[in-house]
């Protein structure tokens, strides 16, 4: 079984997000799963299954820690690999069905590598924190809050606490305490903070142990955030950025069409492939 190491928005090899690609899954378990995850030590790393159209795959995503119901970086960079595969040189569009959503991404090449951009549907927009709760999440940061735009949970798919937080306030913040229990209390899985005039953010995983470096399933709400509150037009798009932090700067591409729906998207390179040995049958 070969699996695919890609960099997803990643203007060159060696920037952006990586992340882990198993083209066809057939035979692993989700245990196996799980653990060639944390094996990889990718953020996350996305396995697919081919269903009956050629253009049709299942998807399942794993983090070190868990499963997730949806992702953005995994899927973009999983329909670029497919493009490799199956694509040819011209545009081509392709469906993965995660476990409660399916998606819709359209890829072309692009120089060296490829584009992707998916279709996140419309973005769902929850609960707006008093001061007192953004206040304590971002004190969580160690973080300093914009109070001139609000905290609100919104979700194309995972949802986000997008917390705003001044320039200075973005570039210290490190998550001090677990949030697991004040998250579930608003209705949102991560924190996503902003620099709202740099169009810049960041995130960690749930533990607070390791940052994201580019993180697709958070640009499409912030992207439907900032259209809600005017600081972006509908149907133009703009780019987010994420990653300098980590010196892997990335460029995130979004915009609101006129529908509503929230489309993201980035380049894609390829790094490597590798083949997994027989033992791995051991685990099924």
């Amino acid at each position: 079984m070969d699996y695919w190491q890609v960099d997803v928005f990643a203007e060159r090899v060696l920037a952006g997000n990586g992340l882990a690609v198993f083209p066809d899954c057939r035979g692993l378990s989700a245990a196996a799963m799980q653990e060639l995850t944390r094996e990889l030590r990718q953020f996350e790393s996305i396995f697919l299954t081919p269903l009956d159209s050629a253009d049709a795959f299942a998807a399942r995503v794993f983090t070190v820690e868990e499963e997730l119901p949806f992702a953005g970086h995994p899927i973009l960079g999983a329909a670029a690999l497919l493009h490799h595969l199956h694509g040819g040189d011209a545009e081509a569009s392709w469906r993965l069905q995660l476990p409660e959503k399916q998606v819709r991404i359209a890829t072309r090449r692009q120089g060296k590598g490829f584009y992707a951009e998916m279709d996140q549907g419309r973005a769902e927009f929850g609960q707006v924190l008093d001061d007192a709760g953004a206040d304590a999440f971002a004190a969580a940061f160690g973080s300093e809050r914009d109070r001139r735009y609000p905290a609100q949970v919104v979700s194309t798919g995972l949802p986000y606490l997008l917390l705003p937080v001044t320039a200075a306030g973005l570039a210290t913040a490190k998550q001090r305490e677990l949030l697991d229990d004040a998250l579930a209390g608003i209705g949102a899985a991560f924190v996503f903070l902003m620099d709202v005039d740099a169009r810049e953010g960041r995130t960690w995983d749930p533990l607070g142990v390791v940052e994201d470096i580019a993180t697709g399933s958070a640009a499409g709400p912030v992207a439907a955030w900032r259209v809600a509150q005017g600081l972006d037009l509908p149907r133009k798009s703009f780019a987010l950025a994420q990653g300098r932090f980590l010196g892997r700067p990335s460029r995130l591409d979004v915009h609101v069409d006129e529908a509503g729906n929230v489309l993201v998207g980035g380049a894609v390179q390829l790094l490597a492939q590798a083949r997994l040995l027989p033992a791995l049958a051991e685990l099924g």
